[in-house]
């Protein structure tokens, strides 16, 4: 193999392992986010949740009667 030839494989190899590793970067990044924006959306389905179950209780207790906050604390001994 001549040297020219030598050093053209050589460059060729270096420049992929380059990109290689600028793609990965690109995707490692791209997946840390992906994984934020999941999280982000699971906090946000909790509280849709817990907003749901809070109108289903009321709407489930409606015409009942309601304690007041003094009266709760008297019931469950909490000062």
């Amino acid at each position: 193999m001549s040297r020219a030839m030598l050093l053209w494989s050589a460059e060729s190899v270096t420049e992929k392992t380059f990109m290689t590793k600028a793609v990965q970067q690109t995707v490692v990044r791209s997946i840390s986010r992906k994984r934020e924006q999941i999280a982000t959306l699971r906090e946000e389905l909790e509280d849709l949740n817990d907003y749901l179950d809070l109108t289903e209780a009321r709407v489930r207790d409606e015409g009942k009667p309601r304690l007041t906050h003094a009266e709760v604390k008297k019931r469950y001994g909490v000062k």
